[in-house]
């Protein structure tokens, strides 16, 4: 049996940047593969489209034109695999849905999701039969949050409460552990026992060094197709999952909201563009 280790819930760049610069791409993609060809195991990083943008488009589209690698790009739909010296790491397209109840993690979705309500989502993913997991759920948002509502002028549901999770609790393959929000992770793990939910721990990475700071293994993961490689990973969830659930500190996401704010304000004035 060949064991992975999986993190899906991460966002590589959007290469954000100031108006009349241009993003170095190759070079951020080889800063990232340096950093997953040094860790052992068979890898499996999801990068994670937030709605609709396209950071697993400019990945793809990056890691098409690198030359002294082993690019693997049949079903770059779903996914791809760049490869050297015998280390093969596998991208997995991911979608991060802001839905009115909360974030959900899709994989497996051909093309972009442009739903927003949660009972309209679960349809069309379904239709393509994706794997759901529900992000940082039971999460209590607070000041910061608020915040972010008042200056940005927005703000939909981030975390599933417990009368939703129970709602929709069919609806998803997972539940996840966020390296962000360590504090919620008892009451989840008690609400996934209770409810026979697995459970996945992920990073929900934003910066180079939070990539695979928390993941999990699953074992018999099929890539011979996107249909496959769908299936044996729901089968999957569905058994042993050994979790690696590690927690950042307590002021990286504070360092994420203020990225946050300081790329939707530099949007607004125009400075920023991606």
């Amino acid at each position: 049996m060949k064991t992975y280790k999986l993190s899906l819930h991460s966002h590589t760049t959007n290469f954000i940047h100031f108006i009349l610069t241009k993003p170095n791409k190759k070079k951020y993609l080889k800063k990232l593969l340096k950093i997953l060809f040094i860790k052992k195991g068979n890898l499996v990083l999801g990068i994670s489209n937030f709605n609709d943008d396209d950071r697993y488009k400019k990945l793809l589209e990056t890691a098409e034109k690198l030359k002294l690698y082993r690019f693997d790009g049949k079903n770059k739909d779903f996914f791809f695999s760049i490869e050297k010296d015998n280390k093969k790491v596998y991208f997995i397209k991911t979608d991060e849905i802001e839905t009115d109840k909360g974030h959900l993690l899709i994989v497996g979705f051909k093309g972009k999701i442009r739903k927003r309500k949660l009972e309209e989502v679960l349809k069309e993913v379904h239709k393509q039969k994706c794997i759901i997991i529900a992000n940082h759920p039971l999460h209590n948002f607070g000041v910061p949050y608020f915040l972010v509502e008042k200056i940005l002028g927005k703000y939909n549901g981030v975390s599933f409460n417990k009368k939703e999770l129970m709602k929709y609790k069919k609806d998803f393959d997972a539940i996840e552990l966020d390296a962000y929000f360590p504090e919620d992770w008892i009451k989840i793990k008690k609400f996934a026992t209770k409810n026979k939910i697995p459970i996945i721990s992920d990073s929900d990475a934003h910066f180079l060094d939070e990539i695979f700071t928390s993941f999990y293994e699953i074992e018999n993961l099929n890539f011979s197709n996107p249909t496959s490689f769908k299936k044996s990973l729901k089968n999957a969830l569905k058994k042993r999952i050994h979790l690696h659930a590690k927690k950042y500190g307590y002021l990286a996401r504070y360092k994420h909201l203020f990225e946050v704010i300081l790329e939707n304000f530099g949007r607004k004035i125009g400075l920023l563009k991606s």
